[in-house]
């Protein structure tokens, strides 16, 4: 047996954090989700271990399960894994982190300590005897961390503890009486959840039970050793937990004559090494304590982590270095919207924006605009689809290209929707954006023979495309380019943002939404300017038209063919789109949300946490001007009426190919020829009812 009969104080080994990467990931993500502003103190776990190498001082570890709240370390991996109950403050600046007042701080987790000691509280759970407190400043933009850990311990001025002597575990007991203790070691942990840090083991008969049966044991004259899971391997010294844990056993045993009295504390250093499990680490040493009282007039409380300087001072770690590329890009790209949800707009529903998969039809000024700031808003999923080819005079204005695209002309892959979708990829890798290139069939596009089978083909494609996708987005040059998505959009009841230029003024709409019931999407009689449309009544982009699409490219000069417009126009027009979009999906009815025009009083605002949604926004820079009409449905619209939609659900392809070869078949169809043979002959009779007449 080996003792030391000297008289020393002891020496407690601190706590050592030991921080995982992913505990920082987590941290950002609860702060930007969960805590936003709220700079409260929140629960947290750290884990430690008694069964680590040797010469090793405790270590409390975090990862990213340290902010569940129902982690139970215990049931996973090695069973003498403690859970250790804390709690964390992150501060919004690091203003508030440098000036927060660390010592006033620390003794009010003392102070916690001390109230459960006094109270029965750490008797019935002597676990709350460990504790931590956490205190963070959290650059979320750089990823840089300042952060202090501090252990609470008790600390009586002018009482210390003393180590009367040492013993080696093995030497103290028998082999027999060692495996004897560990066997009801291990049954006493298995009547609790979590696993107990602190013990005591009857001298006669080696039953190990709870601290609070070792005290009675102990006030009724009974030689109890009370013992505890000891984190430090360093075998000279205990661990920082028996501070606390003798500041109880003061307070609670029973008091002499005398003004200290003795206790013998089994340092338990359970752990495995080479395949089995081993003791020897494990010591027992006798320890004088002093006697205090509930009405202890001082208790300072000391404990804040010292950096790596051995300093009093917070530490500092970041974490753009070791993070993926890619990760830091995702958690960037969301920094923005999730900042919204802080303070400015704490209803909004991210998800539901960043879940829409959206298809754009065009890649030119338009659709690059609408790309990138779809992805600024957080939308995954983007495909492009464009048939022409990145020239020369695009990368000025179409913001997804640079000069080297238009190298190469026709000898290169350089189409537009290929090309748009990689660089999107290269401003933010962790969108899905795909590039499709594919030529939309237009009424008025004579389709010969030679050709009708590929335009088949292109026409399955796009159905399948727009059935994949959620909202469709109409950004191409010409007017009759936008019939077919329109028509197929509106079978599929999804929902579509149409965007179209002139040279100063611009036009922004949604498309009306139809059930699919064609009673219920029959259009009102009795319709008024001021009343709201409902979603399945408003009008589509065609719906103001009584002469059908045609083709609109004949004839026509350069300056006609291309889209001239005033250089920031399609930026606005594309900003528009999307927060237009944006508001839709914050309404709590979606797609199916009814009209608000320009004359209705703004109450609505408070159906959705973005604001209004408009059916139509025109613009016009001259001006510098913008109205909200909103319109209802026509029904003999050559795009969205009931008869269009019937037909094509019926013909099908056969259907399209007549419009493809004969635009005015869209009028025989709706009835507009009709309608404007009528009014034709109205004005006939109207005009000979106002001429002279030789009998007037």
């Amino acid at each position: 047996m080996q003792s030391e009969n000297e008289k020393d104080l002891i020496k407690f080994v601190p706590f050592n954090s030991c921080i995982n990467p992913s505990f920082w990931f987590e941290l950002n993500k609860v702060k930007l989700d969960d805590y936003m502003l709220n700079d409260d103190f929140k629960d947290l776990k750290g884990f430690c271990s008694t069964c680590s190498s040797n010469n090793l001082p405790p270590i409390l570890n975090f990862d990213y399960s340290s902010f569940k709240k129902n982690v139970d370390k215990t049931k996973i991996g090695h069973e003498n894994v403690i859970i250790v109950e804390g709690q964390i403050k992150i501060f919004n600046t690091i203003n508030e982190f440098n000036l927060l007042d660390k010592n006033k701080l620390i003794d009010e987790f003392g102070q916690t300590i001390w109230n459960d000691i006094k109270s029965t509280k750490a008797l019935d759970d002597p676990n709350r005897l460990n504790r931590f407190c956490l205190i963070v400043f959290a650059n979320l933009k750089n990823y840089v961390f300042h952060y202090w850990f501090a252990f609470p311990a008790l600390t009586f001025p002018l009482k210390s503890y003393y180590q009367l002597r040492k013993t080696k575990f093995l030497d103290y007991f028998s082999i027999e009486q060692s495996e004897l203790i560990l066997e009801n070691m291990d049954r006493f942990q298995l009547n609790f959840k979590s696993h107990q840090s602190f013990f005591a083991i009857n001298s006669e008969t080696l039953e190990v039970f709870s601290v609070r049966e070792g005290v009675n044991l102990h006030n009724c004259g009974k030689k109890v050793l009370f013992g505890l899971y000891d984190p430090n391997s360093q075998s000279n010294h205990p661990g920082w937990p028996l501070r606390n844990y003798l500041a109880l056993l003061a307070l609670k045993c029973k008091k002499t004559e005398y003004e200290t009295r003795n206790f013998e504390i089994v340092l338990f250093r359970d752990r495995y090494h080479g395949g089995e499990r081993k003791s020897d680490l494990s010591l027992i040493i006798e320890v004088e304590i002093f006697n205090i009282s509930e009405n202890e007039e001082k208790i300072n409380t000391i404990g804040w982590e010292r950096n790596e300087k051995s300093q009093l001072h917070p530490r500092i770690v970041n974490m753009s270095g070791s993070m993926n590329t890619e990760k830091l890009a995702e958690s960037a790209v969301s920094l923005n919207l999730k900042l919204m949800k802080w303070r400015i707009a704490p209803d909004i529903n991210l998800e539901i924006i960043r879940n829409q998969r959206c298809l754009l039809l065009g890649s030119g000024t338009l659709g690059c605009n609408v790309a990138r700031c779809l992805m600024a808003w957080g939308v995954e999923h983007i495909t492009f689809v464009d048939n022409s080819k990145v020239s020369y005079s695009n990368p000025v204005r179409q913001s997804l290209f640079v000069f080297q695209d238009s190298i190469g002309g026709e000898s290169k892959e350089n189409h537009k929707s290929i090309k748009a979708a990689e660089n999107l990829k290269l401003i933010y890798p962790g969108v899905d954006a795909n590039g499709i290139v594919l030529s939309i069939p237009m009424p008025g596009h004579y389709v010969g023979e030679n050709i009708r089978s590929k335009v088949k083909n292109d026409v399955k494609q796009l159905e399948k495309l727009i059935k994949e996708h959620d909202c469709i987005f109409l950004l191409m040059d010409t007017r009759e380019s936008r019939w077919l998505p329109t028509v197929i959009s509106a079978s599929e009841k999804k929902l579509v943002i149409n965007s179209a230029l002139g040279f100063d003024s611009y036009l922004v709409m949604r498309h009306g939404v139809k059930t699919g019931d064609i009673e219920k999407d029959k259009l009102p009689t009795n319709f008024h300017p001021d009343q709201k449309i409902s979603s399945n009544h408003l009008g589509c982009y065609f719906c103001n038209d009584i002469v059908a699409p045609g083709n609109s490219t004949i004839d026509r000069t350069l300056d006609q063919q291309c889209t001239v417009s005033r250089p920031g126009l399609s930026m606005i027009a594309s900003a528009l789109a999307v927060e237009l979009f944006a508001n839709v999906m914050q309404h709590p009815l979606r797609q199916y949300v009814p009209s608000i025009c320009s004359n209705h009083k703004l109450d609505d605002t408070k159906e959705s946490c973005l604001g209004i949604v408009p059916h139509q926004i025109r613009g016009y820079l001259h001006s510098f001007s913008m109205i909200l009409p909103a319109s209802q449905a026509f029904d003999k619209c050559t795009a969205c009426s009931i008869e269009i939609l019937e037909t094509y659900k019926r013909e099908g392809f056969d259907f399209l190919i007549k419009v493809f070869n004969d635009p005015n078949y869209l009028e025989d169809v709706t009835g507009l020829k009709e309608l404007k043979a009528a009014l034709d002959e109205a004005e006939f009779d109207l005009v000979s009812g106002l001429s002279d007449s030789d009998d007037s």
